[in-house]
């Protein structure tokens, strides 16, 4: 199966994901969360046990971290902590992110088909921007969502349809792509295919579990359209 079967015609967009769809992140978020537990006098948590913990947004992030490494996490500690975790990751963000295999040549070889490409995430949007254009993919990707852009966020359909109006183009000719549950969720809701990868991050499930209308290894797979 390519693109064009899911819509029975070449898409005119395609929105992604970023955190585990893109990119690999956790490296640089478990450098600050580990920063940022520190500062409070606790001892780090390390990247492998962070991995785990990605989804959900950095306030969650900080709610299980806080929770392993002393057992609670209430609202006040993490009012003051996560503007803490916000200043450490804005300086580290791209240090040691990487995309992942098939990301780069996929991107391109959409971008030279002209189909329109932009980023919804529910990371916070100046992160988001800032490891767009460390990646180069700016010019490719003019329209980057982030979980503060909107009043709502992921796994509401809203991010996706504002997407396409910034793009110009019809709900119906975009397919979302995705690694987790609220990806699916927030196609769904918005009424487009949507398409999952299996390497990122979906709290330990299998994303099949969630019903996608395709499952790729990696995105270079679909560049044919």
């Amino acid at each position: 199966m390519q693109l064009r079967d899911l819509l029975g015609r070449q898409p005119e967009a395609l929105l992604f994901d970023l955190d585990g769809t893109l990119i690999d992140s956790v490296p640089d978020l478990a450098s600050a969360v580990d920063q940022t537990l520190r500062q409070a006098g606790l001892p780090k948590a390390g990247e492998a046990l962070v991995r785990g913990w990605v989804g959900n947004g950095a306030r969650k992030l900080l709610e299980r971290a806080l929770s392993h490494t002393k057992g609670t996490a209430d609202d006040a500690e993490l009012d003051a902590l996560l503007p803490v975790f916000f200043e450490c990751y804005e300086a580290c963000c791209a240090d040691h992110t990487v995309a992942y295999p098939g990301v780069e040549a996929a991107l391109k070889a959409w971008h030279v088909a002209g189909v329109k490409l932009a980023c919804v995430t529910n990371k916070p949007e100046r992160f988001a921007v800032k490891i767009v254009h460390h990646f180069g993919w700016g010019e490719m990707m003019p329209v980057v969502l982030g979980g503060d852009s909107l009043p709502t966020k992921k796994p509401a359909p809203e991010p996706l349809w504002v997407a396409c109006e910034r793009l110009g183009v019809a709900v119906e000719n975009t397919i979302m792509v995705g690694d987790s549950v609220n990806d699916v969720s927030a196609a769904r809701a918005a009424n487009m295919p949507v398409i999952a990868v299996p390497y990122g991050y979906n709290y330990g499930s299998d994303i099949r579990e969630a019903g996608p209308d395709m499952v790729v290894e990696s995105l270079d797979t679909l560049c044919t359209l």
